[in-house]
């Protein structure tokens, strides 16, 4: 390749720890985007979060307040552009798990789901976890292709719902 066609990507990519006060309004548009890029639509959104969503961000802050790098925003030059929600298995601490992953739709295919699941994976094995655990549900073709070209394994299959795992 020559030097007058490769490109430098410029842009400064940063994790920022969640707050429910201040993010709230993008937590929940994030929110309802990764209910309806999973199941199609968003009423499960409102019936697990509460009326508007309103329920999503103190969920999503409690994560981080279990662990600081469990709830973190992705920011591309400072704005917005991905969440990712982690926790450690309640029963088995070495269990790490991934609850919410999203990148913003006008960034995904980008690389940047290749930069959530590096941060993910790293924080969960510095909280002391060996394997890491997710679910994405069936028709999600898109985010399964993602996360099996990332070395997630599928473990099983219920109720329209794929379970991966991935060890470190």
């Amino acid at each position: 390749m020559s030097d007058e066609t490769y490109i430098k990507y410029s842009k400064a990519l940063t994790f920022r720890r969640v707050s429910a006060t201040r993010d709230a309004a993008l937590l929940i548009r994030f929110g309802r985007d990764l209910y309806r890029a999973s199941l199609g639509r968003e009423d499960a959104f409102y019936r697990d979060y509460g009326r508007y969503g309103a329920g999503f961000p103190s969920w999503v802050a409690s994560c981080g307040a279990a662990n600081p790098a469990f709830a973190k925003l992705l920011e591309e030059d400072g704005e917005a552009i991905g969440l990712v929600a982690l926790g450690c298995d309640d029963r088995d601490p070495l269990v790490g798990r991934v609850h919410h992953f999203y990148i913003r739709p006008d960034h995904r295919g980008q690389g940047f789901g290749g930069v959530l699941d590096d941060y993910a994976r790293d924080a969960l094995k510095d909280a002391g976890a060996r394997v890491a655990r997710l679910n994405v549900t069936a028709r999600n073709a898109r985010a399964i292709r993602f996360y099996e070209g990332q070395g997630w394994e599928e473990k099983a299959r219920r109720g329209g719902l794929i379970f991966m795992e991935t060890r470190f």
